[in-house]
C-alpha cells in the first residue's frame, strides 16, 4: 500500500470554496450531501443512516443498505488523470478538507478502505469479506482550513430531516456527544406530506382546505406533490420544489407541470359547473403551500446553484397525472370545488 496524493486534492485544497462554497456551515453542508447522494440512488426501507458527533470532535457516518457503486466509482476515478477526476469529487472532497479521514465501503464482497490526512490516502481493499451496502465514514475538519467553525448540530439534524422527507422510508439518526448528549431520529413514511404537515403547523390557526398528497412512478421517475389552500395564513405563494435533495428556488418544469395541470382541472370542474373563472398561475398559488419533489437521474438544472429544472418530460407527465387527480378529487368533494371554482370567479375579482 503506498501513500498517494493528487493534484485535484491539492486543488481542492488550495480553493475549497470553489468546490463547496464556502468555510461555514452550507459547506459543510455541501461535503455531507455530495456522499449522501451517492449513496441514496437506490433506497429500502431497511436503509438507516447514522450521523454522530463524537467527543473527540470527529464526525462519524455510517449506514446500511444503501447504494455503494457511486462512490467505489468515486474511489477507482481517484487516481485518473486531473481533468476525468470530476466523479471522484465526493470522496476527494471528503480526503481533502478533512485533518484526517478513515472511510470504509463493503461493495458487493469486497471491502474498500481508504486512510487519509490532508489529502495524502492510503488505499486498500480486501476481496471477499464485506457486508453488502455497509458505509462507514469518519473524519475531522481540517481547522487550518475551516478556521473557527464548529458543525452545529442542530443546523446538521434540519440538513438530514429533509433527506427523510425526500427520500420516504429511510430512517437517518443522529446524535451529539459533545458536550450534553442529544439524539434524534428522523422517519417519514409519509414523505413530503409530512413536511406540509409541518408548514401548515405553524400557524395556531391553521384552516386548510383542498388538501391533497399525490405519488406517483412515472417512466423512470418518482414524483411527491403536496398542496392545500391556507388563506388564515398566507397572503402570497408557499411553493417549494425539489430534485432529489436538490430545492429548486426558481422552480421550473416540475412546478408548472402541477399549476397547469391543476388549472386545468379546475376550468374543467368550473366549466361543468357553468361559472366562469379568471386563473392563472399567480392567482393559483395566493394563499396556497406547495410542495413538489421529483427523484430519478439526468435532470438539466440551470440556474445559479442549479436552482431550476428544464425538462418538458417533466412537465408534461406531471401535468396530465395530476389534472386527472385534481379533476377526480373536485367531482367528489363538492365542498372544496365549490370553494376553489368561488376563489376565481369573476365577482371576486
Amino acid at each position: 500500500m503506498d501513500t498517494r496524493a493528487n493534484k485535484l486534492n491539492e486543488l481542492i485544497r488550495s480553493r475549497p470554496a470553489m468546490f463547496i462554497g464556502n468555510l461555514k456551515f452550507t459547506g459543510f453542508a455541501n461535503m455531507l450531501e455530495y456522499v449522501l447522494e451517492e449513496m441514496l440512488t437506490e433506497t429500502r426501507d431497511e436503509t438507516t443512516i447514522t450521523i454522530e458527533f463524537l467527543h473527540s470532535g470527529s464526525i462519524r457516518l455510517s449506514a446500511t443498505k444503501v447504494a455503494t457503486a457511486g462512490l467505489i466509482n468515486c474511489v477507482n476515478n481517484l487516481d485518473l488523470p486531473e481533468m476525468e477526476q470530476t466523479s471522484a469529487l465526493p470522496i476527494a472532497i471528503m480526503i481533502a478538507l478533512s485533518a484526517h479521514a478513515e472511510i470504509e465501503i463493503h461493495h458487493e464482497e469486497d471491502i474498500y478502505t481508504i486512510d487519509s490526512k490532508q489529502g495524502c490516502y492510503i488505499l486498500n481493499i480486501t476481496k471477499g469479506k464485506g457486508t453488502p451496502g455497509g458505509i462507514m465514514i469518519e473524519f475531522a475538519l481540517d481547522t487550518t482550513i475551516f478556521r473557527q467553525f464548529i458543525v452545529d448540530y442542530e443546523q446538521t439534524t434540519l440538513l438530514l430531516q429533509k433527506f427523510a422527507y425526500l427520500y420516504p422510508g429511510i430512517k437517518i439518526v443522529t446524535s451529539d456527544e459533545r458536550i450534553d448528549f442529544r439524539r434524534n431520529v428522523l422517519l417519514y413514511p409519509q414523505g413530503i406530506s409530512r413536511m406540509m404537515d409541518h408548514a401548515i403547523a405553524q400557524h395556531p390557526h391553521a384552516n386548510p382546505f383542498f388538501r391533497m398528497d399525490l405519488k406517483a412512478n412515472i417512466r423512470d421517475y418518482v414524483y411527491q406533490i403536496s398542496f392545500c389552500y391556507q388563506p388564515l395564513w398566507i397572503t402570497t405563494s408557499y411553493v417549494r420544489s425539489f430534485a432529489n435533495h436538490y430545492e429548486l428556488f426558481l422552480g421550473g418544469s416540475l412546478i408548472e407541470g402541477v399549476q397547469e395541470g391543476m388549472i386545468m382541472a379546475i376550468k374543467d370542474a368550473a366549466a361543468k359547473a357553468r361559472t366562469k373563472i379568471r386563473i392563472s398561475k399567480r392567482k393559483l398559488v395566493e394563499s396556497m403551500i406547495l410542495i413538489a419533489a421529483v427523484r430519478g437521474k439526468g435532470f438539466e438544472l440551470t440556474g445559479p446553484a442549479r436552482w431550476r429544472m428544464e425538462s418538458s418530460v417533466i412537465k408534461n407527465d406531471i401535468k396530465k397525472f395530476v389534472f386527472a387527480e385534481v379533476a377526480r378529487y373536485l367531482s367528489v368533494n363538492p365542498e372544496d370545488r365549490n370553494r376553489v371554482i368561488g376563489n376565481f370567479a369573476y365577482e371576486f375579482e
